[in-house]
């Protein structure tokens, strides 16, 4: 007996929300300047494991107020391992996040005394 188009389409739903509650829906990743005066935040969350991360980049540094930027990363999860901070010095920091397909996207923070300075590269 064939199954009808009905019968297959409710059976490829199930498969599809079965594996995509097995993934990881939120993640924190905190790193703190060479000087401990710039502490960065990366929270990402999504619905499930097959959607973008919605993520907010927050910068908190000396006596300004807490920076953030959001967007969206296409990444499988959102670790230490897949989002590197480079301090290249106690002011400058390039922070990349690796996504899916060798496709990286990269920040750069700046931070002192005098500014807070945070955008994509």
């Amino acid at each position: 007996m064939k199954p009808t188009k009905p019968v297959s389409a409710i059976f490829l739903f199930i498969v599809l929300l079965l594996s995509s509650c097995n993934g990881k829906t939120t993640a924190n990743v905190v790193n703190t300047s060479p000087n401990q005066k710039v502490i960065t935040n990366v929270s990402a969350s999504r619905s499930t494991s097959v959607d973008p991360w919605k993520v907010v980049l927050k910068v908190k540094a000396y006596t300004f107020k807490e920076g953030k930027l959001e967007f969206e990363i296409y990444a499988n999860d959102i670790t230490d391992q897949n989002v590197k901070f480079n301090w290249q010095d106690d002011k400058n920091c390039i922070i990349t996040f690796e996504q899916r397909e060798d496709k990286p996207r990269t920040f750069q923070l700046i931070a002192d005394t005098g500014q807070l300075q945070l955008g994509e590269i």
